[in-house]
C-alpha cells in the first residue's frame, strides 16, 4: 500500500538553463507516471530558450502523452515564436492557467 497521497504539481519552467528545463522534464514525466497530477508549463524566458533547441523540443515531444507541455501564448507572440512553440506545445494564458491550477489545490514548483 503506497504511504503517501498523490499530489497535484504544476512545473512553472522559468529556466533559461537546459539542463534545469531537461530535469524538469523528467522529473515531471516520472511523477506522473507514479500516479501524481501533473501540469506543465513553459514561461517567458524558458520559452525564449527552448524555442531553437530541438534536443529540448524532442524532450517535450517525447512526454507528450505523459504531462502535455503547455506554455505562454502571449510571450510566443511577443517574441515572434509562436509558429515553433506550438509544434511543440499547447499555447494558452499562462496567468489563468497558473490561477486555475492553484484553485484547484495544485502545488506550484518553479524551476
Amino acid at each position: 500500500m503506497n504511504q503517501y497521497r498523490m499530489s497535484k504539481m504544476l512545473f512553472f519552467v522559468i529556466s533559461a538553463d537546459a539542463e534545469k528545463i531537461n530535469m524538469a522534464i523528467n522529473f515531471a514525466a516520472r511523477r506522473k507516471d507514479k500516479g501524481n497530477e501533473v501540469r506543465f508549463l513553459v514561461f517567458g524566458p524558458a520559452e525564449k530558450f527552448i524555442a531553437d533547441k530541438a534536443d529540448i523540443l524532442q524532450s517535450l515531444d517525447n512526454v507528450k502523452g505523459q504531462i502535455a507541455p503547455k506554455a505562454c501564448i502571449f510571450i510566443a507572440e511577443q517574441n515572434n515564436l509562436k509558429e515553433e512553440l506550438e509544434k511543440h506545445l499547447e499555447l494558452l494564458p499562462a496567468g489563468e492557467y497558473v490561477s486555475k491550477g492553484i484553485d484547484e489545490g495544485f502545488s506550484v514548483i518553479t524551476i
